[in-house]
């Protein structure tokens, strides 16, 4: 009997491709901002979220805690460390835009449920001047879920591999869709 493929058409207004670290907060970043004007958003997974992607490069924000409402590190500082670091080849003012706003991003993954070591006076352990310690097992899938929670059911494709972008009739430098494919039957 000959395989008989299934073809299916989703539409949405933002579409996510990729499940890893940052198209999970891309995708909750775009959920949120989306919710109020009607628009959907839809991410495309080539695996499962809760355990793709490159996790150890998603961990700037876990790598570079300033402690600011301890008064620990500031951006000015952190701008510094990178200047030096990079001998002088940064952006500054998107490093230090970076860093002013990092802390509020490591208060929500606690809020999400991640654990974070903590001191006998309740600041975050750390190891060395900017890394704080973590349970990092779970942190893809808390992150995860939490993209799961914006977009909402039905909004999530797994085990779709996108193969081909599809460039918009009247202005090919846009894509307007993407063409992937499945090997298996479920879709969540």
């Amino acid at each position: 009997m000959p395989f008989e493929p299934q073809v299916e058409t989703v539409e949405c207004d933002v579409l996510v491709v990729g499940g890893g670290m940052a198209g999970c907060g891309a995708a909750f970043e775009a959920a949120n901002w989306a919710r109020g004007r009607g628009l959907r958003v839809c991410l495309v997974e080539k695996a499962a979220i809760e355990r793709s992607g490159a996790v150890a490069m998603g961990l700037s924000a876990i790598n570079m805690y300033m402690g600011m409402q301890w008064g620990e590190n500031t951006p000015e500082q952190f701008v510094q460390y990178v200047r030096q670091d990079l001998m002088g080849l940064s952006r500054e003012d998107l490093v230090y835009d970076l860093a002013r706003h990092v802390d509020s991003s490591v208060h929500m993954f606690e809020e999400w449920g991640l654990p974070i070591f903590k001191n006998e006076d309740g600041h975050y352990k750390r190891e060395g001047r900017w890394q704080i310690m973590i349970h990092g097992e779970s942190y893809k899938p808390i992150v995860a879920e939490a993209a799961k929670n914006a977009l909402g059911e039905g909004n999530l494709y797994e085990r779709i591999f996108v193969a081909h972008p599809l460039l918009d009739a009247d202005d090919p430098t846009r894509i307007a869709g993407v063409v992937g494919f499945s090997r298996s039957p479920k879709v969540s």
